[in-house]
């Protein structure tokens, strides 16, 4: 069944924009049809189309259940701002791989100090519904590499993905299994400087090593996430 992102007042889901252009002009659904909501909660809404206006529909909530798909672990990803076509994919995989938050931030080496908040929020929610997804993945404003340093202090567990990292060849982290709120730092394509990458080594000792071979940041991500999702049970 269709699914689609809407804002709930009272017992109707309400559809507007890009949603609303896609269920009328792309799907052609109608009056009476049935589709799935979500509304950035905990639940997803089986709903019945009831009205059909210029700019929005109102789907009318015949029954609702929770979603199978959250998290049921804090993950933050703090992502250096990389170019463009690789956000687009850590977008994608940060909300298929269960991430709760992605926190943009710009280093020495990124390229650029500006992001696009409604074209994210768009594309987070293009994941949420492939993935089944009923809780959208929170993505804020685009921050320093020193106020990023600032917010670490709130985690139980600081994973730190360092190329250059020469002890630790593996993945083994303890009591990640028990942590609840994680942070999980990756660079952009031009890495850290050495003094950034000694910031961050000054707050954590799980600095990991992904292997010999340098990855691409989108790469990085959905390697350093899925073995959290494993070793956590996120």
């Amino acid at each position: 069944m269709r699914r689609f992102f809407g804002e709930k007042i009272n017992n109707d889901i309400v559809i507007k924009d890009e949603e609303f252009i896609h269920l009328t002009k792309v799907l052609r659904m109608k009056k009476g049809d049935n589709i799935i909501c979500i509304v950035d909660d905990d639940f997803d809404y089986l709903c019945e189309i009831d009205a059909i206006a210029k700019n929005f529909c109102k789907a009318k909530i015949i029954s609702y259940k929770k979603n199978l798909s959250l998290p049921n672990k804090n993950i933050t990803l703090f992502q250096a701002l990389p170019k463009k076509d690789y956000l687009d994919e850590i977008i994608a995989k940060s909300v298929e791989l269960g991430v709760s938050k992605l926190q943009l931030f710009y280093s020495e080496y990124s390229n650029s100090k500006e992001i696009k908040l409604n074209r994210i929020k768009f594309q987070i929610i293009t994941a949420s519904k492939q993935c089944e997804r009923s809780k959208l993945m929170a993505c804020e404003k685009l921050i320093s590499f020193n106020e990023m340093i600032k917010l670490l202090n709130q985690y139980d567990i600081i994973i730190f993905a360092n190329e250059k990292e020469e002890k630790n060849n593996f993945f083994n982290i303890k009591n990640l299994e028990k942590a609840k709120n994680i942070a999980v730092i990756v660079g952009n394509e031009g890495g850290f400087s050495d003094k950034e990458r000694e910031n961050i080594l000054t707050l954590t000792q799980n600095s990991i090593s992904l292997g010999s071979r340098i990855l691409r940041c989108p790469t990085a991500v959905v390697s350093i996430l899925s073995l959290i999702n494993l070793f956590s049970g996120n």
